[in-house]
């Protein structure tokens, strides 16, 4: 204890420290020297560089040239393919929808003359009646197709409603379309030929295929595929070996197919039609769509050529039989009101022709397209396949 208070009375004794500030030593020297350093700026020394001889160049480090890097020549890009079809496709819609209108609506007219000049007088005459009403029906079809063209060309980039059932739809039409041809055909000529009967059940067939092939299910995409394609074979076969217009309106004139085309390029696009359906359906939504584009494009292509070549045909024999109607001719002894319908036909068919020459040329874009985009097909199935070789040394 006594211990413990010898040291609390020695640490109460003990005093801090000071610590002792250092005092900012004086300049030295006189007034007159530190003013006249306050008054002078500061300089820094000026050093003399030193001389270098022409051969201490030779004593440098030498400079390693490293290799250029390759850098690619960017390739001129050219314009898209895919951007280019999307304005020449609702052009040439657009285009062939005029074409089927204006032809159709002077097909009417003349068709309405005839019927008007037809009399009620026997059973027979009945049945020629109701051929002429079933094929001006069909005109009046094509019209409503033809102007469907127009609008869907017009509102392609703001369509809203699925492709496929406009197709289902189209398909219907033409159908109906051919239907009424052929039965108004079996009438006018009072009897039932090889080639009406097709041209009868070739449509039912693609009616029937078109509406099981809106179900959901591989199967009846299956039976409408094999349906569809043997209701084309039919048609094609009846467009080869009978022209429809001219049992109604029997000018002795080489009118063209159904749908205003040459007959055997019809009958070929008829063929290739119900098989690029069948594949565009079954390809299409695979990496295998360049094959549904190639054989879209065939049909497109053929059925151009067709359209191009029978409108043109047809046009000239218009012309000719106009020419001649003040003397002799199918057109000699009518009014002036159906010459001048027969004129008006003959021009409104260069609007078929404009429509076949840009199938044509967006049929080659197709084959274009179809073109880049095998190549991306292989490039990619190239990179992902790649196999690096190990060279021995």
């Amino acid at each position: 204890m006594r211990s413990e208070v010898l040291r609390l009375s020695e640490a109460k004794t003990k005093k801090p420290r000071r610590i002792m500030k250092r005092k900012p030593k004086k300049p030295t020297g006189t007034v007159e020297t530190l003013e006249t350093k306050k008054k002078l700026p500061l300089k820094k020394p000026v050093v003399p560089k030193q001389e270098r001889s022409r051969d201490a160049v030779f004593l440098k480090r030498p400079v390693i040239f490293e290799p250029e890097r390759h850098i690619p020549i960017p390739k001129p890009e050219l314009p898209d393919i895919k951007w280019v079809m999307s304005k020449f496709v609702p052009l040439t819609t657009t285009v062939m929808g005029i074409g089927y209108i204006l032809p159709n609506i002077a097909t009417v007219l003349i068709l309405s003359y005839i019927l008007s000049e037809t009399t009620i007088s026997s059973l027979y005459m009945i049945t020629q009646i109701s051929g002429l009403i079933l094929f001006l029906m069909a005109s009046v079809i094509m019209v409503v197709i033809g102007t469907s063209l127009v609008f869907g060309g017009m509102r392609y980039y703001t369509r809203k409603s699925a492709a496929k059932e406009k197709v289902f739809l189209g398909v219907l039409f033409a159908s109906f379309y051919l239907l009424c041809l052929g039965v108004g055909s079996a009438l006018l000529l009072s009897q039932i030929s090889l080639n009406v009967g097709l041209l009868i059940v070739g449509p039912i067939f693609i009616m029937i295929s078109a509406a099981i092939y809106m179900v959901p299910s591989l199967a009846s995409r299956l039976v409408g595929h094999a349906l569809g394609i043997v209701g084309g074979f039919l048609l094609a076969i009846a467009t080869f070996n009978f022209q429809t217009l001219n049992v109604a309106i029997g000018w002795g004139l080489p009118f063209p197919g159904p749908f205003m085309s040459l007959t055997v390029m019809e009958g070929i696009a008829m063929i290739l039609g119900s098989i690029a359906v069948a594949t565009y359906s079954t390809f299409g939504e695979r990496n295998e769509r360049p094959v549904a584009y190639v054989m879209v494009s065939i049909v497109g292509l053929v059925y151009g050529i067709g359209v191009f070549i029978g409108s043109l045909i047809l046009s000239f024999s218009f012309l000719d039989i106009v020419w001649k109607a003040p003397w002799i001719g199918p057109l000699y002894g009518l009014p002036n009101w159906v010459v001048d319908t027969t004129v008006f036909w003959s021009a409104s068919l260069i609007m078929l022709e404009i429509g076949g020459l840009l199938l044509i040329l967006s049929s080659c874009l197709g084959f274009a397209f179809a073109a880049q985009e095998f190549s991306r097909l292989y490039v990619v199935s190239g990179e992902e396949g790649k196999v690096t070789e190990v060279v021995p040394r």
